[in-house]
């Protein structure tokens, strides 16, 4: 006899137990800071950041199905095909320093310069890497339980920025500062966590 799981009805997934983890894209790792910022207390001499994020975490997953003429009724018979991902939005805290999203704002400038409106005003140079790679990088989000334990790890391949919302300052609000970001992606892994 096989053993029966049981959970109480009360273990939810929650809307805000979900941690993305940014692997830092390969062009951004050679910024020079001390040169490039005036404030030298933080740097990206990292590989990935944590942020604690809620919002459109995993998207549609859709293999569409096709007609075929059987006998005077259509038969449907899949394509095979994945349609493309929508792009997923995510929104975090902003940090009391600003350094969570200085990281995206970079990343999103390094795409298309605000001065210059170009990709890659400096020149940064990424070694052994063709261009397309030098702004993708691997996303993982992970969906936590009421402990913190991780549950489920989603990986989101080539991923890459595509918005920075900006952020509204009141005195009147004593909530937290918060922004978010849009990025796209060519591939999703979903994978169950002890």
């Amino acid at each position: 006899m096989s053993e029966v799981f049981q959970q109480s009805i009360l273990n939810k997934s929650r809307k805000d137990k979900f941690l993305l983890v940014l692997n830092i894209p390969n062009a951004l790792k050679t910024i020079n800071l001390s040169v490039n910022d005036q404030r030298k207390t933080f740097n990206l001499d990292l590989n990935s950041l944590q942020y604690s994020v809620y919002g459109n975490i995993v998207p549609d997953v859709a293999i569409n199905p096709i007609a075929l003429n059987f006998g005077g009724q259509p038969l449907k018979v899949t394509t095979y095909q994945r349609e493309s991902y929508s792009n997923i939005t995510v929104n975090f805290a902003v940090d009391n320093g600003y350094n969570n999203w200085w990281v995206l704002w970079k990343w999103l400038n390094y795409i298309n310069d605000a001065k210059m409106s170009v990709s890659n005003k400096d020149g940064l140079e990424v070694k052994g890497i063709d261009r397309m790679h030098d702004y993708q990088t691997l996303i993982t989000v992970y969906g936590l339980d009421e402990y913190n334990n991780q549950k489920i790890k989603f990986d989101y391949h080539k991923a890459f920025i595509t918005n920075l919302q900006g952020f509204k300052y009141s005195y009147q609000d004593a909530t937290q500062l918060e922004s978010s970001f849009t990025f796209a992606f060519s591939q999703l892994g979903a994978e169950l966590l002890q």
